[in-house]
């Protein structure tokens, strides 16, 4: 007699922990700024529930690339793709911010590009600058303007939105103006520049310096081995020198540096390049 009710309980469970999952994501923006070579930038901000391990978010492109999650403190999270969705391991984070790049929303014909995708949520789309729209398939929440750049506010839904690129207008020369006396002009410029490259150069060396007094054990050995190694070496290569650091902590570590300004990452290829600044 209680086969029935038990087996009607965990169905109506099975049911409601799908739709409780998507309640506990809340989008607070999503913001799509598509550039003149048609590579566009993914922006979103979320808000989750503390006490959820993991969270699972709808992307905008079948096919992201540098992906970056980070927490409300800044620190970098896992996760993993699954065709269009990404599961964020969130580990109790309250605030997560998304970011990725796409090749896939955008098409070219002619002179006329199309930026064309599907969302569930609200979107601000930033069009390149000097974008004329020739078509929208819905009419947007409201037109405006970004500097150069043309600012729409998009319903969630399927959209597809065409526009040409302008020449950027030339720059006007300065207006006609008297003889002055060029060479103590050119003299007081040449101070100036001086000083101020000695005054960049202190201060870069005072930044890195700060930078460095804070690393931590794991971090200042990598930045001895970088400056060993000629002040560059692939990521695999600073993996293969510690063994004992796992290669998901590896990726962080990196991460943190480059986020403070220690070094940065350039793909070479099929590898990653880490190089001291």
């Amino acid at each position: 007699m209680l086969r029935r009710p038990i087996g009607l309980l965990t169905l109506l469970m099975i049911l409601i922990l799908p739709y409780q999952q998507v309640l506990a994501v809340s989008v607070e923006n999503v913001l799509v700024e598509v550039y003149r070579d048609g590579v566009a930038h993914i922006r979103m901000s979320l808000t989750i529930n503390e006490t959820d391990p993991m969270v699972e978010v709808q992307l905008l492109s079948q096919k992201p690339y540098n992906i970056l999650a980070l927490d409300e403190a800044g620190e970098l999270l896992n996760y993993e793709l699954s065709s269009s969705t990404i599961t964020i391991y969130s580990l109790g984070a309250s605030k997560v911010n998304l970011e990725y790049d796409a090749d896939d929303l955008t098409s070219k014909v002619g002179e006329v590009w199309t930026v064309a995708f599907s969302s569930l949520y609200g979107v601000v789309l930033l069009l390149p600058e000097y974008a004329t729209v020739i078509y929208f398939n819905n009419p947007p929440a409201s037109v405006g303007s970004d500097g150069a750049k043309v600012r729409l506010e998009l319903q969630p839904g399927s959209w597809e939105i065409s526009y040409i690129l302008e020449a950027a207008p030339p720059v006007k020369p300065p207006p006609n103006q008297p003889l002055i006396d060029w060479l103590s002009i050119t003299s007081f410029v040449a101070v100036a520049v001086a000083l101020a490259i000695a005054f960049a150069i202190a201060f870069r060396f005072s930044r890195r310096r700060r930078r460095l007094q804070k690393l931590r054990a794991e971090e200042a050995e990598v930045v001895r081995f970088l400056r060993e190694h000629g002040g560059r070496a692939l990521e695999a290569e600073l993996r293969e020198a510690f063994p004992q650091i796992p290669r998901t902590s590896m990726w962080r570590l990196i991460k943190r540096l480059e986020k403070e300004g220690v070094l940065s990452v350039k793909k070479v290829g099929l590898q990653n390049v880490v190089e001291l600044k």
